[in-house]
């Protein structure tokens, strides 16, 4: 994430801590522990952190893109519900 922010300094990120054997999808142990490294390394100086602890989803929102479009964080929960049933 870190090389593609360096070379694109408006990129976004997102992940989903998949659940693993037996496990429920609500705040996964990959969730958990994603999710810290990604609070530690990445400043909210430069992203909009976004969580949906349900899904066990994150989303790093480049700050200077949502500035441009205040409609971005929207249109990218739109497609994380269009692409995955999952998110309905």
């Amino acid at each position: 994430m870190l090389s593609i922010y360096e070379k694109n300094p408006k990129a976004s990120f997102g992940f989903i801590g998949a659940n693993g054997f037996n496990e429920d999808t609500k705040c996964t142990k990959r969730y958990r522990v994603y999710s810290r490294i990604v609070a530690t390394y990445f400043s909210d100086r430069v992203f909009y952190h976004k969580e949906n602890i349900e899904k066990s989803a994150y989303m790093l929102i480049n700050n200077i893109a949502l500035k441009e479009n205040p409609d971005f964080i929207q249109q990218i929960e739109n497609f994380f519900i269009n692409q995955y049933d999952y998110f309905e």
